[in-house]
């Protein structure tokens, strides 16, 4: 696996693992996504934006609504608009195609569908992202430092641990995978059965007969809840 994919993912670990020792815990995997999104959104505004593979590639994808969002957050209006209008020209030639005499349209409804269905960013994010969590499998696989560094995380979000798993039950033999489920699982076990307690917690001091117990720290465990099973697609 290539060096562009093992030095992020052992820095995001890393910095969870430290951020876990201060209090802070953040999914390791979360961390690499938000990252990837970043660059991603930087970069497509920035010197891709005029290179002719890429224009290809943003005309037929576009943008999904999330994405498309936080690119006119970026304050780079002329570089999205320009976007924009090769995107619109390219979703017009689509449409010509199926108002042809001999045309039925079924191929531009398919092909329109496509396109709203996609996003550049997206697909680019899932590419990189997917190489990611195979590279965590690998070097949980080869390297005895990362999976120190497994060890030290506070949890996982749902998505991305059952990613995770995936990825390394198809690299590793049964024996390593056990060993693997054992280190990273039983932490997240644990997290599991901590935060269903804060949000039973939470549940019961609404109602009076609890209402003199003390929160011990559950007051914030719906968002806890939420951000654990959606990572951090909700906006709290």
């Amino acid at each position: 696996m290539e060096q562009i994919y093992t030095i992020p993912v052992n820095e995001a670990f890393e910095a969870s693992a430290a951020d876990s020792e201060s209090g802070k815990h953040i999914c390791p995997f979360c961390r690499l996504f938000k990252k990837l999104e970043r660059d991603e959104t930087e970069l497509i505004l920035g010197a891709s934006m005029m290179e002719p593979d890429t224009r290809v590639k943003t005309n037929e994808s576009g943008f999904c609504p999330e994405h498309l969002g936080i690119l006119f957050t970026m304050g780079k209006r002329l570089p999205l608009t320009l976007m924009l209008e090769s995107h619109l020209g390219y979703i017009s030639e689509q449409m010509k195609q199926g108002l042809f005499p001999a045309k039925s349209g079924a191929s531009a409804a398919k092909k329109l569908k496509s396109i709203s269905d996609g996003c550049y960013i997206c697909d680019r994010i899932e590419h990189n992202f997917s190489m990611m969590i195979e590279a965590a499998a690998l070097l949980w696989q080869n390297d005895s430092s990362f999976r120190e560094k497994c060890a030290r995380q506070h949890h996982f979000c749902l998505e991305h641990f059952t990613r995770f798993l995936a990825a390394a039950q198809v690299r590793l033999s049964k024996k390593e995978f056990a060993e693997f489920y054992r280190t990273v699982g039983a932490a997240e076990a644990d997290y599991i059965a901590a935060l269903n307690e804060d949000v039973s917690r939470f549940c019961k001091k609404f109602d009076y007969r609890y209402a003199d117990e003390p929160w011990e720290g559950a007051k914030d465990a719906p968002e806890r809840c939420a951000a654990f099973l959606s990572g951090d697609k909700v906006e709290l």
